[in-house]
């Protein structure tokens, strides 16, 4: 801690004098913010005006029947408290009530005894809801460094790759990004073999793939087109979704009926379709007829094999809500830039950053994807609300082995396509009936994740009769779990008390084809046996938030329990393995003026060994069944400032700030084995611990007019520490090598607003820094190098109607040639063109 003081204390210092002299209203955290106080002062009026005001200082619009709050009044309301403690002393004596309905909404009820119409007992029901404004202030009133990505910067994020959405979230980047159609997501340095977890609506789908020396990563598939929003929560968390999770949990939640239908309608549509130029269809190719020639004439707008399209409806009634989308998605081969250094300096000697050169075609960087998504929610006059859901994606993609590619220049070749089904059901219960003691929520899910990969790299030119193998790997995993938690607020004594606590419980079940693994058709044949077997992890959790005046006080327990089962395994002794440990976490927050918070958390977790790093897998490693746990112990010093009509009357601004320091020990590294005969070269082995330092920020201002927003990482120190000392260079055969971020990466987007707010025309820069750790000789031919990289992008949306946006953008504009971080040796697009239409009706 004395290092951590040295390092933070002047940075923390200088951010409360730049902050000091400002003062604001303070807002409502998100619901998985460790603390959400709001300060109010809202005069005895009307219940409508005072709704009105609440609305404002929540950042809630409030839509309500004149004739549901004609003559009402609302009582006085001055202090810090919850958002939701303040809503019911507003409607204290109104004679209504209220409840969720999904995220970002209430419900407000209005119970009338129906006796005179023979229906004794039966209660009608008069919605008022309040639908979220700007939930993209709310990382800037929590007690944590989370952050939340909206459907519009979602919809501005769409690019080429999935993982474009996460450009400009700090701490947060997407791995391997352009090579294939899925999602990894490293948090902090953290990645793979379940150190983050992608939650979709509350399911995981835990589908991991060994991409060779660059390591494996943690698979998660679903189209852009169909997300809402996402938040982030950064290391251990005391949610269902973060058992066994050190590095954070991002939690997606995708599309219902309510961000469909029209406000004030009850059904409606939503149309989406977009193209782009740079991209051309896929060769066709065959171990037989591999192709070798990489195309340089990048179609345009009108030619190319670049589109996707949706299509959303949505029904609002009064017991149901009905909601079906189906999405499209086809792009063939993107096209490399053509400006930019294409060689990388290392000893003295200049080496390429890619075989594929500036202009070229980027083989296997094809998708082909389809996805059907089905919801239903039925509700119950008590507040009950359940909801059935179903979602089967299906994508062929093209992919390359990532550690293959430096091999040799005229190796790089098309392969065939991998193909992936990945199917998610859920059933999702909420109960309030208004009381403060509940509010719960349970969850059943399970998800089927199967299909093809391929895991081919390049090869020199052969002789006919000679060719490079196509090595298909057939791997399926269920993943399935239940969760309930329940939320309670007590106000006794001085200040407030919320209460959650609950329990979880998931199964990662793999089962996989044992496969025959060859470089040449011609080659003997190595038999490879994937993982086989069974992953549980259940968890028992509880945190608590005290809330009095200016000053929030939150601590948290949770027991992660796991149990592994090999499925392979000869001897029923080494079958099995499993252990447990206790976790807590304790935060503070201190509103020094209003709007001006300051905030301390400190936070442990665990991560169990995987079946792959225990009980066998085709990475060629040897298991070790001994492994020990990870364990994280993070800290997080911080500061939010929320300021409204600042310099302008209507105007927002946020800044947020987090120091981290975050310290793994036990961590899991790959290292070499004892050589034995026919055994693979390395195995798995607990290094003493990991620690990683930094800084993050995140900035928004927004004026209606004008708008801009920003992000920077900054990496000050890290380590690996063996038994006998510790280092700042990355681990010798360790998959983290290809985990280490860059040092610097910021991100800059700002705009203006034109025509009554129709036309919004704006420009976002990209930066990265270079790797955090240097490349050591040893790992040059392991590890993805980039060079430091700035990109920039334009877009412009216009507003044809109330119901019709047309969205013009150019990504890549100066067209640079460049490696992404974190992304192997594949070179990103280059100038990329997308015209995008979206209506509702």
């Amino acid at each position: 801690m004395t290092r951590f003081s040295k390092l933070f204390g002047r940075p923390l210092v200088l951010a409360a004098l730049a902050m000091g002299p400002v003062a604001a209203p303070a807002g409502w955290a998100q619901e998985a913010a460790q603390t959400g106080t709001i300060s109010f002062d809202i005069p005895a009026q009307s219940l409508a005006g005072a709704l009105a005001q609440y609305g404002r200082v929540t950042s809630y619009q409030v839509a309500a029947d004149a004739t549901l709050l004609r003559g009402r009044t609302a009582p006085a309301l001055s202090g810090q408290m919850s958002a939701e403690t303040a809503l019911d002393r507003l409607l204290a004596g109104s004679g209504l009530t209220w409840r969720t309905a999904g995220e970002g909404h209430i419900v407000l009820f209005r119970p009338v005894s129906t006796d005179a119409a023979g229906t004794e007992g039966e209660t009608l029901l008069d919605p008022i809801t309040m639908t979220t404004a700007r939930l993209a202030e709310a990382p800037y009133r929590t007690g944590s460094a989370a952050s939340y990505i909206s459907p519009d910067q979602i919809a501005r994020r769409r690019g080429a790759s999935p993982g474009d959405i996460f450009k400009g979230t700090p701490g947060v980047i997407a791995s391997a990004n352009h090579n294939g159609s899925q999602l990894d997501v490293n948090i902090r340095g953290m990645q793979g073999q379940n150190r983050t977890k992608v939650a979709i609506d509350g399911t995981q789908q835990t589908s991991t793939t060994w991409r060779g020396y660059i390591g494996v990563d943690e698979r998660v598939y679903l189209d852009p087109d169909l997300i809402a929003d996402i938040g982030v929560a950064k290391g251990p968390t005391d949610t269902a979704q973060g058992a066994g999770t050190t590095g954070g949990v991002v939690a997606v939640r995708t599309l219902t009926a309510k961000d469909i239908v029209p406000e004030g309608e009850t059904q409606g549509w939503r149309l989406r379709f977009g193209a782009g130029d740079n991209a051309a269809s896929a060769p066709h190719s065959t171990p037989q007829s591999p192709v070798y020639d990489q195309r340089d004439d990048a179609p345009g707008l009108t030619e190319a094999d670049n589109l996707s399209g949706s299509l959303a409806y949505g029904y609002l009634g009064d017991n149901v809500d009905l909601f079906l989308a189906y999405a499209r998605r086809k792009r063939g081969n993107y096209f490399a830039g053509t400006e930019g250094p294409t060689t990388y300096e290392f000893n003295g000697r200049d080496y390429p950053l890619s075989f594929t050169k500036p202009g070229e075609e980027v083989f296997n960087s094809s998708e082909d994807s389809s996805t059907l998504m089905a919801k239903a929610t039925f509700y119950w006059q008590d507040g009950q609300a359940l909801q059935l859901g179903y979602t089967d994606h299906r994508t062929k993609f093209g992919e390359s082995m990532g550690s293959l590619l430096f091999m040799q220049d005229n190796g790089f070749r098309q392969v065939k396509l991998s193909d992936i089904e990945a199917k998610t059901y859920t059933a999702r219960y909420r109960w309030q009936p208004g009381s403060d003691l509940i509010d719960l929520e349970a969850n059943l899910w399970m998800t089927d994740v199967s299909g093809t990969t391929r895991a081919v790299g390049g090869a020199l030119y052969f002789p006919p009769n000679i060719l490079p193998a196509d090595e298909p790997r057939y791997s399926k995993t269920l993943t399935y779990g239940v969760d309930v938690t329940n939320t309670s607020r007590l106000t006794a004594g001085v200040g407030e008390l919320s209460l959650r606590y609950g329990i979880s419980w998931l199964r990662e079940d793999m089962d996989a084809e044992e496969y025959c693994s060859r470089s040449m058709t011609n080659t003997p044949c190595v038999r490879m046996s994937p993982s086989n077997g069974t992953r549980d992890v259940a968890s028992v959790f509880s945190s608590g938030t005290w809330t009095a005046g200016n000053l929030s006080l939150s601590a948290g327990l949770r027991y992660d329990a796991w149990r592994l089962k090999d499925r392979n395994a000869t001897d029923s002794a080494d079958a099995t393995r499993d252990g447990g440990r206790l976790n807590p976490s304790v935060g503070a927050m201190w509103e020094a003026v209003p709007g001006l918070q300051f905030f301390a958390r400190y936070a442990e977790g665990v991560r169990p060994p995987t079946l792959r790093e225990t009980m066998g897998s085709d990475a060629n490693a040897t298991p070790n069944p001994d492994l020990r746990a990870e364990t994280a112990h993070t800290v997080e010093l911080g500061a939010n400032l929320l300021r409204k009509d600042l310099w302008l009357a209507e105007d927002t601004l946020g800044l947020k700030l987090v120091a981290f320091h975050n310290s793994y020990d036990d961590y899991v590294s790959r290292v070499p084995a004892d050589p034995v005969p026919g055994q693979p070269v390395f195995t798995f082995d607990n290094l003493s611990r990991a620690e990683f330092t930094g800084l993050e920020f995140s900035g928004r201002y927004d004026s209606r007019r004008f708008f801009a927003e920003a992000s920077a990482t900054y990496y000050l120190d890290y380590e690996f520490c063996y038994t006998e000392g510790c280092q700042d260079t990355a681990v010798l055969y360790d998959y983290a090598t290809n985990h280490l971020p860059p040092e610097l990466m910021t991100s800059l987007t700002a705009g203006m607003r034109f025509l009554d707010e129709r036309l919004t025309v704006g420009a976002t820069i990209h930066h990265a820094g270079s790797r955090m750790a240097p490349l050591t000789t040893s790992d040059r031919q392991r590890t993805a190098v980039w060079r430091p990289y700035a990109v920039g992008d334009l877009f412009v949306d216009y507003d044809l109607n109330d119901r019709t946006r047309l969205s013009l953008s150019v990504e890549n504009v100066t067209d640079r040639y460049y490696i992404d971080a974190l992304d192997g040796w594949t070179p990103a697009p280059g100038r990329t063109l997308r015209l995008n239409l979206e209506t509702t009706f």
